[in-house]
């Protein structure tokens, strides 16, 4: 199993790259916050795109403090 590979296929974000939502989270939690940089890091967004807005919206979630 790759490092984007997850046992859960809904935590997939990117089916293309097979990029996970824990992967997004380790990069965001190491300074890759935005876009592009998930991109360069995992290659998600580059088939067919259609993961695009939904990377954007978990970047924006992780980025919210925790509700109390």
């Amino acid at each position: 199993m790759s490092s984007n590979e997850t046992k859960n296929p809904d935590d997939i974000i990117c089916g293309c790259t097979g990029t996970s939502k824990e992967k997004i989270k380790q990069l965001i939690q190491s300074g890759k916050s935005d876009i592009e940089a998930i991109t360069s890091a995992t290659g998600a967004t580059t088939g067919c795109g259609s993961c695009d807005v939904i990377i954007v919206n978990y970047i924006k979630q992780q980025k919210e403090p925790p509700s109390s």
